[in-house]
């Protein structure tokens, strides 16, 4: 095994269990008004076995997305069961029978995919009663950063989905206000150029899915 990889692998396992040890297990009861989500593992798409990294995106976003008395995220060895048992079903199938048999109102499923040494990751919210979802994305030109873009990807997902503005996306907002201010600086013809990589000022928005697939 390569080293890098080697010290990736032993670096995500960390991550792992840092954050088992660190967040209390969360309940399943829920109320009325309390929202559930299922995460689909997301696809890795590489020439490298990136599944400590797959497993460490599993436990990262449960940590992030869960929020007591609000979101329960539905448990990964629930998931692990149910996963097991629709190997072969298309994705819009696979999205529904994962919402009903776990009661889920949003199914958040994602890939990452590296070339060349570079990252990027995608990421779908699937509100299963309006039929619609919402899309995110991030890149990252080396795996150390990956845990900083799902954190990002997660604060995204809070705030347009669930309305939680958390300390990472209080953050974004003053990396993107800091980034407006630089705009305003430069001369007019720069004005309207914008910087590689920037995220627009509104929010993702809704997209029609049900005929998608």
């Amino acid at each position: 095994m390569k080293p890098a990889l080697l010290f990736n692998r032993f670096f995500w396992t960390a991550i792992i269990l840092g954050l088992i040890c660190t967040n209390p297990t969360q309940t399943t009861a829920r109320a009325a008004n309390t929202k559930t989500i299922a995460v689909i593992p997301f696809a890795m798409n590489s020439a490298d076995d990136l599944s400590h990294i797959q497993n460490g995106i599993i436990y990262m976003l449960y940590s992030r997305l869960s929020w007591p008395g609000n979101v329960v995220v539905v448990p990964k060895k629930d998931m692990e069961s149910l996963l097991s048992k629709t190997d072969n079903f298309k994705k819009s199938k696979l999205i529904n029978e994962i919402a009903t048999q776990t009661g889920s109102d949003f199914i958040l499923s994602g890939s990452i995919t590296e070339l060349a040494g570079s990252f990027s990751i995608d990421a779908r919210v699937f509100d299963i009663k309006n039929k619609q979802f919402m899309a995110f994305f991030e890149q990252s030109k080396i795996s150390d950063d990956l845990i900083e873009k799902v954190d990002r990807i997660a604060a995204s997902i809070n705030k347009e989905v669930f309305n939680r503005a958390t300390v990472t996306y209080k953050r974004m907002e003053q990396e993107k206000q800091a980034h407006i201010n630089e705009l305003k600086r430069k001369n007019p013809e720069h004005m309207m150029n914008v910087p590689s990589g920037w995220q627009k000022e509104e929010s993702p928005g809704w997209k029609i899915w049900k005929y998608l697939f």
